[in-house]
């Protein structure tokens, strides 16, 4: 039986721990740690997470004492010890090995046999829809002509994307489908077209603006009807994967008793009525890029909650058609369907690429992932388009193709599109052609790098945000940087406008590039598309060789970390799905490209020395255990990525995969630190810039831990950019430096190329780590436009995870894979670091890979990021919009007008809350009114960014506390100090889910206690075993134990004060505890407080004293955020 990793005695150090290890080595957690396997494996006194020894163990793991003055290895450590951890052993029997852990850690969903997913995109296509016609002299013909759907099949057909299209054929929809959104007056005067004269049809035609018909008109409009309706329903039942409608004549304006704007019948509007109540789809997103308003779409869900409508459009101030006040953003839905109708009005033209990916960023997709749509339909009109006579706007053909990918990320991959608008012919096929391929699932063609989104732009996604944020949660991040660390917005704040003067729209002339400029620019990009893609998807790269590297002891950085990883993918069939890569080790040139010769030649000379040498050698080290073959296995694991690096930018495959160990983000320059001896993605990375000549580089690290290795080498760089995405604690985790801190933005000519985003206090999972994307990773990595995506994927962050103590789930990892698929052509390579639940990084990491070989997006319900994560997220934006143009949306909003409360039940039978007047601060700053939306929120979901310091956690007298219901903003949990095991104790981990109510239990199943370790509020020996601390014995933190003169990990009683070594060095003060009957201690590693009575993490105003100066001890300041 595998040992679960939360019975490992250790964090992230050897089970031998070396004496003299740095205190706050990558072994100890924080004081904010809250992960039950955190709190188990790391380093309290007491025995109760000991792990059951294994033969490897009996043979030669035996412990060995230090031999300094005081051990007492002998009877009483047989008795006394072994007495006090047989509770942890027989926790360790109950719990059944790994397989068991996995059915019980939420979220873990991929089942252990390769699941059949959904294959194919439709394709809808007839030339009988040419057939609609004009029979009088109109200039809308000269427009809306069949020549757009007989361009768009020709394009298709020269990229040979027709043949892997399944083909849908259209069919005439019934009148039951056409009156499901169209009445039956107008069904009827529709179908009499069909026997008009000319003369008749023009006078039918000029009762209403822009709309042209002839004989065919109805059967034209019913074909579309009934090919988009068969092609959804394929979707929606799993027969394909996603689909395009090449279709006409449009649909998107058409009401419910009128045609309007070339459009008969609303072909998406009536798709969406038909799956929700034929197909059971509650919740349908609509997209309408088209460069007119869809009015029809709008007025059709004005009032249904079930449906939220997304249009960007160009608005002109209402002078564009169809001049509509109902265009503007303030037009949010009506009744029930209020803040469901979200409209991003363009008042200026010439818009492009970089706005319609800032609005998607800013206000789409934050939006859609807190509605977690069903369906994904797209009223797709090409009139945004580069030259396009109507629209003006100048979004290119690759363009569209990214936005496509960015909603394939949404319900399930569900997505169909149904062709709109789009007058340039020579575009308009080069739009479809670039979208269909993106459905194939081929990587997105190359965007150039996104430029400063004009000021009007900003305005109008500043607008709608004012607009829709009382509804949605998601949009909390339009915060001056003055703001953030005040507990109340001034009011005074309220009344700016949006942008400086300078700023405002009117300040700035637009006038369109010349026809013959565009022509050209239009034939250059057309010249410039490549779609053209490598043979194999995805390749990959696995040894066992670099199992050799391991220690006697049980140790989170285990060999079968990448065994289990690699047995997880081939259960799944994924390994014969890839390109196998062959391993080989980096030679020294190669490391020496980020590592100093000394390093190296040190490394290598290990491989002479004994066991017992090696063990003394790790005392110059942090967080490292040391074996012959440890230099071996880190030139295999480094050589190995290489491989991968020039398999995919060889051509040979799209991207890769590198499941190798041991890791390498922590490794510097001059020394192995934190599990790491090469820096391996580093390593990666330079080799791609000075072999395959790239010039930018992305590293993304999603490892829990900073990588402060790889920020080192770079940080003088600006052709690589940095972002990394870890557990903080105000520089209290691992590697425990302020250089992982948001304002360590690089230096020199790097300087603005190293983007941190730390996290604080809470536990976080999903929906942080996601809006951390939208709101920060894309639109940097957008602007920055890599050669190459390398990914430091620890999986350590993952829910079970004995060091993280965070809750990201595989679907959480797959999300995150398919955004960076979308830069630098795919070119996208996975490299293992972290990661210490054998099930929850096999999972993780399979998933990744799954996304990568174009599997669909698992559906995810990520909930509502933490208060304590859009802080950091703010504070990372402050920091760095100084140097990305695309950051420009941190300001503070006008607030609304109140309005009465209104009560609104969705499709799901739960309630919505809608602002009323009762007035409350906003974590966004600026909007005084109550922060509402659909169920996943709270009326009074919106908190100060900060707790008053005069406020005090307010105790709880169970152990154990039970959230009942959403944070608000008198919540204690938001006031609770920011020390100690699990600063929010239950409250923390019980918002486990953005908001959403859970207990342990809920989350973790009924061994409970194995997998996460609430600290208590309060226990019965708070009182009397706490005492003050006596003026003659100060807390100092670098104490030594008074048995055996140990300074690595030592813990104070709190009652007599005396300070002695913790488990891992003599046991003194768990002998003192026996002794005394002294019964509660403090850790100088971490600041958490024991309990050998309640045998359990304690967290208490009670000890608050201590922890606080503890801390001034330790940092040289006080608590952050007393």
């Amino acid at each position: 039986m595998i040992e679960d990793t939360s019975t490992f005695p250790t964090m992230e150090t050897p089970a031998v721990e070396p004496a003299g290890q740095d205190a706050q080595s990558k072994g100890e957690a924080s004081p904010q740690q809250t992960s039950a396997q955190s709190q188990q494996d790391e380093h309290p006194p007491q025995g109760a997470s000991d792990h059951q020894p294994t033969t490897e163990d009996k043979n030669c793991g035996k412990r060995v004492s230090s031999g300094k003055k005081g051990s007492k290895m002998g009877t009483r450590s047989k008795s006394g010890i072994q007495a006090m951890k047989q509770k942890g052993r027989e926790a360790v029997k109950r719990s059944g090995n790994e397989d068991d852990l996995a059915a019980q850690i939420a979220g873990m969903t991929i089942s252990d046999t390769p699941k059949a997913f959904p294959q194919g995109t439709g394709l809808v296509y007839d030339e009988r829809l040419t057939q609609h016609a004009c029979p009088f002299n109109s200039r809308h013909f000269q427009s809306e002509n069949g020549e757009r759907i007989l361009q768009c099949h020709k394009r298709l057909q020269h990229y040979n994307l027709l043949d892997r299209c399944t083909r849908v054929p259209v069919r005439l929809a019934s009148d039951e489908e056409v009156l499901t959104k169209h009445s039956s007056e107008y069904l009827e005067s529709v179908k009499s077209t069909q026997t008009m004269s000319d003369n008749e049809l023009k006078d039918w035609a000029n009762q209403v603006s822009d709309i042209f018909v002839n004989n065919h008109s109805y059967e034209c409009a019913a074909l579309a009807v009934g090919g988009m309706l068969d092609l959804t329903e394929k979707v929606v039942k799993g027969e394909l994967r996603n689909g395009f409608a090449i279709v006409r004549p449009p649909g998107h304006h058409a009401t419910r008793s009128k045609a309007d704007g070339y459009s008969l019948f609303n072909t998406v509007a009536i798709t969406a009525q038909t799956a929700k109540h034929q197909w059971n789809c509650e919740r349908v997103l609509i997209v309408d890029w088209d460069v007119h308003h869809g009015q029809g779409v709008q007025y059709h869900f004005e009032d249904d909650p079930s449906v939220l409508y997304f249009s960007i459009h160009r608005y002109e101030h209402q002078e564009f058609w169809p001049c509509l006040k109902d265009s503007d953003c303030d037009a949010v839905g009506k009744g029930k369907g209020v803040g469901f109708n979200i409209n991003v009005p363009w008042n200026e033209i010439g818009l492009g690429d970089s706005e319609y990916l800032a609005a998607f960023q800013q206000i789409l997709l934050p939006v859609a992932y807190e509605f977690n749509p069903h369906l994904v339909l797209v009223c797709c009109g090409f009139d945004a388009a580069i030259g396009d006579p109507k629209g003006e706007m100048q979004v290119t053909p690759a363009g569209f193709a990214h936005l496509t990918h960015a909603l394939m990320g949404l319900a399930d991959g569900k997505v169909v599109l149904a062709l709109e608008g789009g007058y340039n012919l020579k575009v308009i096929g080069e739009c479809a052609a670039m979208c269909t391929q993106t459905l194939l699932g081929d990587p997105c063609p190359v965007l150039p790098k996104t430029t400063e989104p004009s000021k009007s732009a900003v305005e109008s996604i500043l607008n709608v945000i004012k607009n829709i944020r009382p509804y949605w949660s998601s949009l909390k991040y339009q915060v001056d940087p003055e703001c953030l660390q005040s507990k109340v917005v001034s009011s005074s704040s309220l009344n700016e406008p949006l942008l400086r003067d300078d700023q405002s729209p009117e300040s700035k002339t637009t006038t369109g590039p010349e026809p013959e400029e565009i022509d050209k620019l239009i034939d250059k990009l057309i010249a410039e598309i490549d779609l053209t893609v490598p043979k194999n998807r995805t390749c990959l790269v696995y040894d066992e060789e670099m199992m050799r590297h391991k220690t006697a002891f049980q140790h989170p950085e285990r060999p079968d970390r990448i065994a289990r990883i690699f047995s997880k993918h081939k259960e799944l069939g994924l390994v014969q799905r890839c390109l196998r890569v062959e391993s080989r080790r980096a030679t020294k040139n190669e490391l020496h490209q980020c590592h100093s010769a000394k390093h190296i030649e040190r490394l290598e000379a290990m491989q002479s020395n004994t066991p017992r040498e090696l063990n003394k050698m790790q005392d110059d080290f942090k967080s490292i255990y040391l074996h012959q073959s440890s230099f071996d296995c880190a030139r295999l694991a480094a050589g190995s990525t290489l491989n991968v690096v020039d398999t995919v930018l060889s051509g040979q495959a799209r991207n890769g995969v590198a499941i190798v160990r041991p890791p390498g983000h922590h490794a510097e320059s001059h020394t192995a630190m934190g599990f790491c001896f090469f820096n391996t993605v580093a390593i990666a990375a330079r080799y791609a810039q000075q072999k395959h000549g790239l010039k930018r580089v992305l590293i993304l690290d999603w490892d829990v831990h900073h990588g402060n290795g790889t920020q080192h080498m770079f940080e003088n760089d600006p052709s690589v950019l940095y972002v990394s995405l870890h557990r903080y604690e105000n520089g209290l985790f691992f590697p425990s430096s302020p250089d992982a801190g948001p304002d360590m933005a690089g230096e020199g000519a790097g300087e603005g190329f190293n983007v941190n985003i730390g996290w604080n206090v809470e536990v976080m999972g999903d929906a942080e780590y996601l809006a951390a994307f939208m709101q920060v990773v894309m639109p940097i990595a957008y602007e920055f436009c890599p050669d190459l995506v390398l990914v430091s994927a620890g999986f350590d962050a993952a829910y079970g995870d004995p060091l993280g103590g965070y809750k990201v789930t595989p679907e959480g990892y797959a999300h995150m894979t398919h955004m960076l698929c979308n830069l630098a052509k795919g070119k996208v390579i996975v490299v293992l670091e972290g990661g210490y639940n054998l099930n929850s990084i096999s999972q993780s990491m399979a998933m990744c890979t799954r996304i990568l070989l174009g599997d669909p997006c698992p559906a995810i319900d990520p909930g509502l990021p933490s208060h304590n994560a859009v802080k950091s997220i703010l504070e990372t934006l402050h920091v760095h919009r100084k140097y990305w143009k695309s950051l420009k949306y941190q300001v503070n909003l006008p607030s609304l007008p109140p309005c009465e409360p209104v009560e609104v039940t969705s499709t799901k039978s739960e309630t919505k809350c809608l602002p009323s007047s009762n007035l409350s601060e906003d974590v966004g700053g600026g909007d005084s009114e109550v922060s509402t939306t659909t169920s996943r929120m709270s009326p009074s979901d919106a908190i100060p960014m900060q707790s008053s310091t005069e406020e005090s956690p307010v105790t709880d007298p169970s152990p154990v506390s039970t959230v009942g219901g959403p944070v608000t903003g008198s919540d204690e949990s938001q006031n609770l100090e920011t020390l100690g095991a699990a600063a929010s104790g239950a409250e923390a981990g019980a918002m486990a889910a953005g908001g959403k109510p859970a207990t342990i239990v809920e989350l973790f199943g009924p061994e409970a206690q194995l997998h996460a370790v609430v600290p208590l509020t309060w226990c019965p020996h708070l009182d009397s075993h706490v005492l003050p601390n006596p003026p003659s014995m100060p807390i100092s933190s670098s104490d030594p134990c008074l048995e055996c003169q140990d300074t690595s990990e030592n813990w104070v009683c709190l009652h007599c004060y005396k300070v002695l070594c913790g488990r891992y060095v003599n046991e003194h003060m768990l002998f003192h505890s026996i002794d005394t009957s002294h019964l509660m201690v403090l850790s100088y590693a971490d600041l958490s407080v024991w309990c050998y009575g309640c045998d359990s993490y304690v967290h208490n105003e009670i000890v608050f004293p201590a922890k606080r100066a503890a801390h001034i001890s330790k940092f040289g300041c006080d608590v952050p955020g007393m």
